[in-house]
C-alpha cells in the first residue's frame, strides 16, 4: 500500500512539474490572449494532475498473477515481521508530513484572518481590501477605505472582488493551496502558486476595464493608492492589494479586453487535447523488446507450533520479460483479495555473463503489506532459494522460495 500510494504521489509529481514548465514557455502565446487567457490556462496543471489518476487498462502483470494464482487456502497465521526504516515508508512519512504542516500554517493564516475580520467585517486600517470565505464570501474593507479612496474608485474596487466573487476565485485558491501543500517540496509549486495569484489579479483588473474602459485612469489611480496595502496572506482572501509588481500590472491595463467565447472555446479545446495526449502516453502499450525469462518458482509457507505444523505450497511457471513483474499469490487473487494472503513479487533482471539478478518482494496481507524484499544474483538456469521469517519450534513461521530462471531466445507475440 505504502509503494502504491508513493508511486502515485510520483506521478502526479512528474504530471505538476511538466503542467507549470509547459505553461511557463505558453505564457508568450497565452499573454496575447491578454489576462484572461493567461489565467484560463492554469486550468492545465489540475487537468494533468489528475491524469494518473484516471482509470485505465489493465497492465500485463495482472494477467501473470491470475495464472499463478491456483494454490490452495491458507490458515490465519500472525504477519511476518515488517523490515525497520523502510525507505519507501519513511520518504512518504516525510511527505505527507511536510504536506500536513503547510496546510496547518496555511489554516492559521485563515482563522487569523477570520478572528482579524470579526462581526465588524472590517479589516485594520492600511490592508487591502478582499473578498474572504468560501461557502458565503463577503467583502472586507479596511476601516479606512472611505478616507484612502474617492467613490468612483472605490467602486471600481468594489466592481473588481464582485468579479473574484462571479468567478468562484476563492474555491480555485482553495485547490491551489492544496496542491502547493501537497508538493511543498517542489520549487515550481511555490512560482506557480505566486504566478497564479498574479494571474488572478489580473484577469480581474481586465474583466472590470472590458465593462468602463472609461475608468482606466481612476482605475490607474486606485492601485497607485492601493500599492503600500497590507496584503493579507490567507489562501481564501482574494484580494484587491498585491505583491504583484505595480508597473506590470498597470501596464496590462492598457490590454484589458473581454476573453471572447470563441478564445474561450478555443483554448478549453487545447488545454482537454494537452490532457488526453498526457493521458494517452502514460497509458500507451508497452513495447516488448526485451527477452523472456522463464521462471520456475516453488513456494512453501510453514506455520504452527511442534508438533503440529501446516505447510501449504505452490508451484509455477511463469514467462515474463526481463524487467516485467511477475507474482505469485497463496489465499487470494488480485481481484478478490483475503485478510491472510500471502503475495510474491519477482522481477528478473540480465547483468550478463550469464548472470541474472532476481528481486522479490513479499507482502502479506489485506491491503498488502511488504514484509521483505530479498535479492539474489544466480546464473542462467540453475536454482536460487530464499528464506525468510523465523524458525522457532514454538512459535513458527517460515516463507521458503525457489526460482530457477531461464533466458529464452524467443520474442513474446
Amino acid at each position: 500500500m505504502t509503494d502504491l500510494l508513493l508511486a502515485m504521489l510520483t506521478r502526479q509529481a512528474l504530471a505538476f512539474s511538466a503542467a507549470v514548465l509547459l505553461l511557463a514557455l505558453l505564457r508568450p502565446l497565452l499573454r496575447r490572449g491578454g489576462a484572461g487567457a493567461l489565467y484560463l490556462g492554469w486550468l492545465l496543471v489540475p487537468a494533468l494532475v489528475l491524469t494518473p489518476a484516471l482509470p485505465r487498462p489493465a497492465a500485463e502483470p495482472l494477467q501473470l498473477a491470475l495464472q499463478a494464482a491456483g494454490a490452495p487456502g491458507l490458515p490465519t497465521v500472525p504477519a511476518l515481521p515488517a523490515r525497520a526504516g523502510d525507505p519507501a515508508s519513511l520518504l512518504l512519512l516525510l511527505w505527507l508530513g511536510g504536506t500536513a504542516v503547510v496546510l496547518l500554517a496555511q489554516a492559521r493564516r485563515q482563522w487569523r484572518l477570520s478572528r482579524l475580520v470579526g462581526t465588524q467585517g472590517r479589516l485594520p486600517a492600511g490592508s487591502s481590501p478582499a473578498l474572504i470565505g468560501l461557502w458565503r464570501p463577503r467583502v472586507a474593507l479596511p476601516a479606512d477605505f472611505e478616507h484612502r479612496f474617492p467613490p468612483a474608485q472605490r467602486e471600481l474596487i468594489l466592481a473588481h472582488e464582485q468579479v473574484h466573487r462571479d468567478r468562484l476565485d476563492n474555491l480555485w485558491n482553495l485547490l491551489a493551496c492544496g496542491l502547493t501543500a501537497l508538493h511543498w517540496w517542489n520549487p515550481l509549486a511555490w512560482w506557480a502558486a505566486r504566478r497564479w495569484r498574479a494571474d488572478q489579479e489580473l484577469a480581474c483588473d481586465a474583466a472590470v476595464l472590458a465593462s468602463r474602459p472609461e475608468a482606466r485612469a481612476d482605475y490607474t489611480r486606485a492601485l497607485l493608492a492601493a500599492h503600500d496595502l497590507h496584503h493579507l496572506g490567507a489562501p481564501l482572501a482574494s484580494r484587491w492589494g498585491t505583491t504583484h509588481p505595480l508597473i506590470e500590472r498597470i501596464a496590462m491595463l492598457n490590454h484589458a479586453r473581454r476573453l471572447s467565447r470563441l478564445r474561450v472555446a478555443a483554448l478549453g479545446g487545447s488545454l482537454l487535447a494537452l490532457a488526453g495526449l498526457a493521458y494517452a502516453v502514460q497509458t500507451e502499450t508497452p513495447k516488448y523488446d526485451t527477452p523472456l525469462v522463464e521462471l520456475k518458482v516453488e513456494l512453501s509457507y510453514r506455520t504452527g507450533k511442534t508438533p503440529e505444523f501446516k505447510t501449504e505450497s505452490a508451484n509455477t511457471t511463469m514467462r515474463v520479460h526481463l524487467g516485467e513483474r511477475a507474482l505469485l499469490m497463496l489465499h487470494g487473487r488480485p481481484d478478490a483479495p483475503t485478510a491472510d494472503q500471502v503475495a510474491v513479487a519477482i522481477v528478473a533482471s540480465d547483468l550478463g555473463d550469464n548472470k541474472i539478478d532476481l528481486r522479490t518482494e513479499v507482502s502479506k496481507g489485506n491491503p498488502l503489506s511488504v514484509v521483505a524484499r530479498p535479492r539474489l544474483i544466480t546464473a542462467n538456469g540453475v536454482k536460487a532459494r530464499i528464506e525468510q521469517g523465523r524458525n522457532d519450534p514454538a512459535d513458527t513461521e517460515m516463507l521458503s522460495l525457489t526460482i530457477t530462471p531461464t533466458l529464452m531466445a524467443t520474442a513474446k507475440p
